[in-house]
Parts: structure tokens; C-alpha cells; sequence
């Protein structure tokens, strides 16, 4: 992503290298100067300091650069940035489709507050329409809506506003009128196909096409990709795409010409907003759904995510983990009142540990502490937890009433004692912990949220216990966390869903020594393995390309996200250990040009002038990728993908120190076709033994069958390596 020149007030985008133009935005405009200001005093929720909000500015700048970068060279040029017109012309975009941006950020680590911003922005660049789209959770949809009545002046409606089959905006037709193109409008709308048609009819009645748009897809890779791509792919009769891809993107139904956001606001922006990528990012390059530019979110301070959760993650645990038995999900099933071993800890825990963080700052928190129960997607285990839960509440608040002196003596009660020790060196004396609970404990809540229960997060205890499923897996804020009893285990997980269930991610920096979180070591490995595909998939997009091969990092036996959106016929996979090498060696001259002097120069020139064949030569991983860049192959090379190859190299290049194994030999086959490739099964042994890849060069000369002399190239990966998939349309 382009970066800021001279930090807050205008900004230049692009240049003249590629033949783009060159647009200036304003980044000091009233409306985000006035929606700063607001965020400053809290006028939507906590307040934010001076600092925050800056560098939240400047991360819009960033996102805004981009934004209107891509509007001016690939939808039209003057109406947007400084001193556009703000009216969109009637011409189609100049590129044929408006593209698609992506917006990367880390789970719960303020997307929505760069939404706002960035929206803010682009009111004052020059965007008339924004859509703010949300997963299809009403609670979701209050929570952003409420997050972007902070905008200063401009008109905010929600999908969700008015009663019965009438909208709020229907009735202000006129007012948004008036005042959409001086203004702007926001609608906050529900992947939810009777909300998005009612959006799509009412745009289109007030001539929303005549202002440039934004629409920002909040959890992008949720419910809005296409679900009949891997159908279609595999040639199954597909009669159109599935609904909100339609509604969203482009409408193939033929009873509904037309009736998608995309196609009734032609000259727009989609930005994609996520923390879980990765099946975006593996769809093929035609899709319009794959991103043309990225930007990353970096989160502000106090941010704790997978490297103070999950990054030392090991056999034993250590806080703010608790690993609890592989078998306690099982316990759970039954009609018992006893609660597990886990189940009762977790609880102790979270109960010392808020009175604890209460009594040593002598400030609760307005809403209370949390509690966060998430084991399955069953709406009756839900039941089963809450009801296990209560009972041990209830049982511990009798126990203090009646024998207060004894509390301690409950083995589980000891034990959470000593755990808060690790972590609070000092802290308040027992009896004065046990006088709290009593006064405050029989106040506790315990709130069941799931579609069959419905369930506010209406928080009226100082101990608030949460249980739920699906709902609680995206995008909902829960302040004041401190316990999460995490047990959801799915027979086949995704990263993506698994990701988005961190709800213990956030800025808690501050609370850390008073967090906990319960869960299996099997659970816990897969969250460290998460934690480190993100990590590598964000230093592979550090340089805002998305347009090229992006291989997702695969934690082990997870798969990155669902199959049902992804063509796959296109997607490949790296896989420890795995040989790869073209089908059919490039020997035509004409084709190899100056490339296998060029090699043969890089092989010298790594080896020091001392080649010595059927050796394994330490080199750096830079040389090989130099290398595996510069062998020419057919463009239909089976595994073989040279750019696919590079970026998976680049990515897992840490793990190996930076480093690789150059092999080289003589090669003399008499097939210009080698189906099994020309390494040796002993060869391939030792490669698979090295702590590194290993790129073997097979040197044959012109004659019978080549018709030129050439460097025959393989790959084999580290059997330790992580898998990595990627799309090779990408």
C-alpha cells in the first residue's frame, strides 16, 4: 500500500512509473477532523486517546490513498480526491468492472474504528454512498450501526431500523435526498437477502448511482463468496450463484437482472474487511472477488493477539493458558450436576480473579467482568453449560454464606488462588475477597445467545457468564474478558472459523495478568499454528500485492476455509517433503534465450568456482529463488508454478535461517517428457533429511533428446515444512 508523504493534511497517490495518475486526497477534512473529535470525547462509546486517533488517521490516509487510487485509474478519473466533483459520471468504469480492495486487519483489534475513520475520509474526498455490509447477526448490525453514528454530518441508517416490511430510509427519502450528495449517506445492512433487496430497490429509486461509492464488506469472507464455485468448477449443473453473492456482487438470475449492490452503484469501491483472508485470497484472479490491492491494518497499543496467547504454546501450560483434559468435552454431554474438573476451575478462576482486579484498582468495569463459554455449536450443550454453570455458582455463593472461613478449603478454589499468584504478585487479602463475593456474587448473570435463544448482551452483574456458538464467533466485541473455556472441536476445522472464535484477542493488555484461558493442549497447538499462518500470510502481504499467487500457510491438519467457495480445479498445494518439477524441460533455443548461461553463471557463482556434482551445498535461499525465477518452463508445468514456488519460499525462508541446499548433476534421459521427474529415490531421501529446501540442478546437454543444451530444475521441500495451499489462476 502507498504510503503517506509529509503525515497528516494531503497526500499524494501513485505515479507516473506505470502510467497511473497521480491524485491528491485531503486527509484534514471537516468531516473526519469533527468525527475524530467526537471519538476523542466518546460520543459513540469508550473514548479514545489524541494518539490513538491519530494513528488511526494515518492508517485511513493509507487506506484512502489506495481507495481513491484505484477509483481514478480503474473506475473514473476527477470524481474523487481533492477537488473531485463528487458526482459520478454516467459512463461505465473505464476499466469495465470496479475493482476490489482488501483490508486486513487482526481479530479485534479496532477494523470498525479504520472503517469509521476511513469513511470519514472519504467524505471528504469526494464518496457520496457507503454500504457498511454485516454478517447476517442482529446484534452485529446494532453494534456497527451504533459505531457509525459517530460520523459528523453525514445521514447513518440501519437495515434494521424501523418495524415490520418498512425501513427507516423510506420514510426519509426526501431527507436523503436533499442531502446525499452534500453529505453523504451510510447504510449499515445485513448479509441477509430481504435486507439487501430492500437496500438494492431503494438506491436505485433515489438515483444512488449518480455519487461515487464505497461499499464496505465487513467480514468479508463470511456469507458473502460465491458457494456454487466448486460446483460449477467440477462441472455440476449450477443454475445461478448463491444468494448474497448475487445480491452483492452480480446478479445471474435472470428473474433478477440487475439486483446486486455492485451493479447499482457501477462506479465503487469494494473493500473487503477481514481477519481471516485466506478464502479470499484463494480465489482466481476473474473472480471479483479476489482483491486487486491490500492494506494492513497494524493494531495500536496495548494489542494482544496470538503472540501473548498462543506463540509459546508448548506441552505444558503456562499463563495465560490452562490446559484441561482431552476428555472433559465428553463430560459435558451428560445429565449430571457435577461439574468437570475444567468446567469448575475456569469459574473459580474467573470470580478470584475479577474480585481480585477489583478490589486491588477499585474500578469495575460499567457492564462487569466476563466470562466466555464457547464448546460447541449445539444449541442443547448451550443449555447443558449454562444449567452446569448455575449449579456451581450457586452452590459456591451458598458455600460463602454459610461457611466463609471454609471457601478456601475447596480444592478448586486453592487451586485458582495459586494460579492468580503467578501472575498478581500482590494480591488483596482472602477474607476481603470472600466479603465481595458474598455482597456481589448473587448478583451474577448468565446469558445463553444463540439463534433458539436469541439472548442480549445485556449485562446487568458484576460476573457475567456467556455461553453461545456461531454467534459469538464473529466480529461481536466483548469487553472485559477475562476467562474463556474454549472446547469447540469440529471434525473438519477451518482457520478461518477457528480464528474468528479468538475472542480473547484484543487490547487487554492491562487485564492480562488477570486473564486466563481454559483449554485442551490439542486445541491450544492448532491456535499457536493459526498464529503463525496469519503471521507469515501478513509479511507475505507486507508489500500490499495481492495480485500475484498468494499461498495461505496451512496449520496442520485444519484446511484454510471452506471448499464450497473455491474453484478447485485451480487450487494447489506445497506439502512437506513433496519433489516438484516440470513435466517437460524448456529446450527450444529460441525460447531458453540467455537463461541457462545465466544459471550456469549462478551455480559458478554459489559454489565459488569449485562445482562439485552430486554434493549438498549450503547456500542462501535468495540464490535459489534467483534461480528457480530465472529457469524458463512451459506455462502448464503440472506442480510446478515458479512464481507459487518463490512466495512459498519467501514465506517459510525464517523458519530455515534463511537458507537452502543446491544440488547439482549430469542428467541424461532419452525422453523429452519426464513424468517422474529426474531426481533419484536415494537423492530424494537425503533432500528430505536436510534442515532446509533443496533445489536440485540437472545439467544436459544438446543432442538426443534436447534440442538445446539446458538446466533441468526440481524442488524438494522440508518434511517439517507447514502445507501451503494457493490458487494457480492467482
Amino acid at each position: 500500500m502507498t504510503s503517506i508523504n509529509g503525515g497528516i493534511g494531503t497526500a499524494t497517490v501513485g505515479g507516473s512509473s506505470d502510467g497511473r495518475q497521480s491524485v491528491r486526497i485531503t486527509t484534514d477534512g471537516v468531516c473526519v477532523e469533527e468525527t475524530i473529535n467526537a471519538m476523542e470525547r466518546g460520543d459513540r462509546g469508550s473514548p479514545l486517546s489524541r494518539p490513538a486517533l491519530e494513528a488511526i488517521r494515518s492508517q485511513a490516509a493509507e487506506v484512502v490513498e489506495s481507495i481513491v487510487d484505484a477509483y481514478t485509474n480503474f473506475v473514473a478519473r476527477g470524481e474523487v480526491g481533492e477537488g473531485g466533483r463528487a458526482r459520478a459520471a454516467d459512463a461505465p468504469p473505464q476499466s469495465g468492472k470496479s475493482p476490489t480492495g482488501l483490508l486486513y486487519g487482526r481479530v479485534q483489534s479496532g477494523k470498525t474504528a479504520a472503517m469509521v475513520v476511513s469513511t470519514a475520509m472519504a467524505i471528504d474526498n469526494g464518496f457520496r454512498v457507503f454500504v457498511v455490509l454485516t454478517s447476517n447477526n442482529l446484534k452485529l448490525v446494532k453494534q456497527t450501526e451504533k459505531r457509525f453514528r459517530v460520523l459528523d454530518g453525514a445521514l447513518i441508517y440501519s437495515s434494521l431500523d424501523g418495524s415490520g416490511n418498512s425501513y427507516s430510509w423510506e420514510r426519509d427519502r426526501g431527507n436523503i435526498r436533499r442531502w446525499m450528495g452534500e453529505r453523504g449517506v451510510v447504510f449499515v445492512c445485513a448479509k441477509e437477502s430481504g435486507h439487501l433487496k430492500a437496500l438494492i430497490r431503494f438506491l436505485q429509486s433515489i438515483n444512488a448511482a449518480e455519487f461515487p461509492a464505497l461499499i464496505l464488506d465487513d467480514e468479508a469472507d463470511h456469507a458473502t463468496p460465491d458457494t456454487q464455485t466448486a460446483a460449477r468448477s467440477r462441472g455440476r449443473p449450477v443454475a445461478y450463484s448463491s444468494t448474497t453473492f448475487r445480491l452483492v456482487v452480480e446478479n445471474d438470475n435472470p428473474q433478477e437482472q440487475g439486483l446486486s449492490l455492485r451493479e447499482t452503484l457501477p462506479h465503487n469501491i469494494f473493500l473487503q474487511v477481514t481477519a481471516t483472508p485466506y478464502g479470499l485470497l484463494l480465489q482466481s484472479l476473474e473472480n471479483q472477488l479476489r482483491p486487486a490491492f491490500t492494506g494492513l491494518l497494524r493494531p495500536g497499543n496495548g494489542y494482544t493477539g496470538g503472540e501473548a496467547f498462543f506463540e509459546q504454546a508448548g506441552d505444558e501450560a503456562h499463563p495465560p493458558l490452562v490446559y484441561i483434559s482431552e476428555d472433559e468435552a465428553g463430560m459435558i454431554t451428560g445429565d449430571s450436576d457435577e461439574v468437570p474438573d475444567g468446567l469448575a476451575r475456569s469459574i473459580a478462576f474467573f470470580v478470584l480473579s475479577a474480585t481480585a482486579h477489583r478490589l486491588l484498582t477499585n474500578r469495575p468495569p460499567a457492564d462487569g467482568y466476563k466470562y466466555l463459554c464457547h464448546t460447541s455449536a449445539s444449541q442443547a450443550i448451550h443449555l447443558r453449560l449454562s444449567h452446569l454453570i448455575r449449579c456451581y455458582v450457586d452452590g459456591l455463593t451458598s458455600h460463602i454464606a454459610e461457611d466463609p472461613e471454609g471457601v478456601f478449603e475447596r480444592s478448586e478454589m486453592t487451586w485458582a488462588w495459586a494460579e492468580l499468584e503467578k501472575t498478581i504478585g500482590d494480591l488483596p487479602e482472602p477474607d476481603r475477597v470472600v466479603r465481595d463475593l458474598h455482597r456481589y456474587l448473587p448478583n451474577r448473570s448468565v446469558l445463553v445467545v444463540n439463534s433458539q435463544e436469541g439472548g442480549e448482551l445485556d449485562f446487568h452483574g458484576r460476573y457475567n457468564f456467556i455461553v453461545g456458538g456461531n454467534i459469538l464467533g464473529r466480529g461481536l466485541t466483548i469487553d472485559d474478558l477475562l476467562v474463556t473455556y474454549y472446547l469447540r472441536q469440529a471434525r473438519v476445522s477451518q482457520m478461518d472459523t477457528m480464528h474468528q472464535h479468538a475472542r480473547m484477542y484484543g487490547y487487554r493488555e492491562g487485564l492480562m495478568p488477570f486473564t486466563r484461558v481454559f483449554l485442551t493442549p490439542t486445541l491450544a497447538h492448532r491456535f499457536r499454528q493459526i498464529h503463525e499462518s496469519e503471521k507469515a500470510l501478513r509479511e507475505m502481504l507486507t508489500d500490499g500485492a495481492s495480485t500475484r499467487t498468494v499461498p495461505v500457510e496451512v496449520a496442520g491438519e485444519l484446511r484454510p476455509t471452506r471448499s464450497n467457495i473455491l474453484d478447485v480445479g485451480a487450487i494447489s498445494a506445497y506439502r512437506p517433503g513433496q519433489q516438484v518439477y516440470p513435466v517437460e524441460p524448456v529446450h527450444d533455443p529460441a525460447q531458453l534465450g540467455n537463461s541457462v548461461d545465466e544459471l550456469k553463471r549462478m551455480i559458478d557463482e554459489a559454489f565459488k568456482g569449485d562445482i562439485r556434482r552430486n554434493e549438498f551445498r549450503r547456500v542462501d535461499l535468495d540464490t535459489v529463488v534467483r534461480m528457480i525465477g530465472t529457469v524458463q518452463v512451459q506455462e502448464d508445468e503440472g506442480d510446478w508454478n515458479s512464481d507459487a514456488l518463490v512466495r512459498v519460499l519467501n514465506s517459510i525462508s525464517a523458519r530455515y535461517g534463511g537458507g537452502a541446499y543446491l544440488y547439482v548433476r549430469d542428467f541424461r534421459p532419452t525422453r523429452t517428457i519426464l513424468s517422474s521427474g529426474a531426481v533419484s529415490g536415494a537423492e530424494q531421501t537425503q533432500a528430505r533429511e536436510k534442515d532446509a529446501p533443496v533445489l536440485f540442478m540437472f545439467y544436459g546437454e544438446a543432442g538426443n533428446p534436447w534440442d538445446a543444451p539446458i538446466v533441468y530444475p526440481t524442488v524438494v521441500f522440508p518434511t517439517d515444512m507447514p502445507a501451503m495451499v494457493f490458487n494457480r489462476d492467482g
